[in-house]
């Protein structure tokens, strides 16, 4: 295990940054799922919307970060996980940016705060990429 984290040190600080957010992301939703969906500029209509929120962005949070972490760190593949969180940051990313033309939500403190926070997460993501490629020799 040491020496695949040793050959691939970039994909494992990208996959461990990723781990930290979606696992984050995973508690904050699930223990206090109105308060934090708020923060998202969304509101349940009740119960079930409740549930809806802890199940879509705690769950599916805690699933992607476990995910990567077992790509990772029990199968040897940290480069693989990098990808994945490149496929996945991305997707998030320019889905957001193309729908808030769409839907007109520039004016929104969370908009505000995501697509810069979002931007400069793949960002990083893929200078850890490329520093897994160039210097690491990931793809080889």
């Amino acid at each position: 295990m040491l020496e695949i984290i040793s050959n691939n040190i970039a994909a494992t600080v990208a996959t461990i940054g990723l781990c930290i957010y979606f696992f984050g992301t995973a508690v904050v939703f699930i223990l206090n799922p109105v308060k934090s969906a708020e923060k998202y500029s969304m509101k349940p209509k009740d119960e079930a919307g409740v549930t809806e929120i802890r199940v879509y962005y705690g769950g599916i949070s805690f699933a992607l970060g476990l995910f990567l972490a077992l790509l990772a760190f029990l199968f040897g593949k940290p480069f693989y996980s990098l990808v994945g969180g490149l496929i996945f940051s991305n997707t998030v990313f320019f889905t957001r940016l193309a729908f808030t033309f769409v839907d007109k939500g520039w004016k929104c403190s969370y908009t505000k705060l995501a697509l810069p926070a979002e931007g400069a997460f793949i960002v990083a993501l893929w200078i850890c990429f490329i520093i897994a490629v160039v210097v690491e020799g990931a793809i080889a």
